[in-house]
């Protein structure tokens, strides 16, 4: 991991997606950037308060970005870049990470993200990245003994592959378990005439199987602490990835896919799936164009 760019505000989710970036940098090395989008209507002050200031400048909004560093990591301060961007919070993030290796952001925020849910600032981050991207929302305490476990979601898809391979890196990199996820479901078909169609439930499963292992036989799985667990399972693609996320430490999804997410862009699936998992999430982007 060459380089990590975090989005920042004075909210707790950002408060967590820059811890979580920084144990990221740890883990894979580089540089980690935290970049504030700031605008004269879009003010920080590196707190709650939401008083206008007319003579607010750049300077304002660099020491704003320090005091919330500070306060979020104060022991890895120095060792983080801080950039203030004069612009809409998305548009920054995603220029500054246009030559990054991750983008990381809060699943929601105040400041800069002030009154958005998931399908503003993070949403759009997901959805046009040219990177990865992880959306974090605050963390649970892990287990006592527990050991880390990443979920990926693979459909057949080229996209897909990108995220089985980034999820592979990952968990080598964390020393995790890895469990891929498949979901298959027979295709519901209007008919003119009421007769119960005959569905062969065996071969769509092995089919689905073939599909997992073809899958993971084009990936590199050295390296890791155990062989992926595959989890082929009968239900819809966002509610058998979530089941899968129950316990996890990270799940990762491509922004769209086929098969499994056929024709479904982000607002569908992952979308689901980044509103809803209980842990971070990576959105792995396509190859083609949007």
């Amino acid at each position: 991991m060459g380089r990590i760019v975090v989005g920042v505000d004075e909210s707790t989710a950002a408060a967590e997606a820059v811890r979580w970036a920084v144990r990221e940098r740890h883990l894979r090395g580089g540089t980690l950037t935290a970049v504030l989008a700031w605008s004269f209507l879009g003010q920080h002050d590196g707190t709650s308060d939401d008083a206008f200031r007319p003579d607010y400048t750049e300077a304002d909004a660099a020491s704003a970005l320090r005091a919330i560093i500070a306060r979020a990591v104060a022991d890895e301060a120095e060792t983080i870049e801080q950039r203030v961007i004069c612009d809409l919070p998305a548009r920054a993030l995603l220029e500054a990470s246009e030559d990054a290796d991750l983008l990381v952001v809060g699943a929601r925020g105040l400041g800069g993200f002030r009154g958005m849910l998931l399908g503003s600032v993070s949403q759009q981050c997901a959805h046009h990245s040219k990177v990865p991207v992880a959306i974090v929302r605050e963390s649970r305490p892990a287990e006592a003994g527990s050991s880390e476990r990443i979920v990926v979601a693979v459909d057949g898809s080229p996209t897909s592959q990108r995220a089985l391979e980034w999820a592979l890196d990952e968990a080598r990199t964390r020393h995790a378990a890895l469990d891929v996820v498949h979901a298959w479901q027979p295709a519901i078909v209007p008919l003119v005439v009421p007769v119960t169609p005959v569905v062969d439930y065996p071969y769509l499963e092995r089919d689905a199987r073939r599909l997992v292992a073809d899958q993971l036989a084009r990936a590199d799985l050295h390296g890791l602490v155990a062989p992926p667990e595959p989890l082929v399972v009968d239900d819809t693609p966002a509610r058998a990835i979530l089941d899968a996320a129950g316990s996890a430490s990270l799940v990762v999804v491509g922004s769209r896919g086929r098969g499994g997410f056929a024709g479904l862009l982000l607002g569908s699936v992952s979308q689901h799936v980044v509103h809803h998992a209980p842990c971070p999430v990576v959105v792995i982007p396509s190859a083609e164009p949007a």
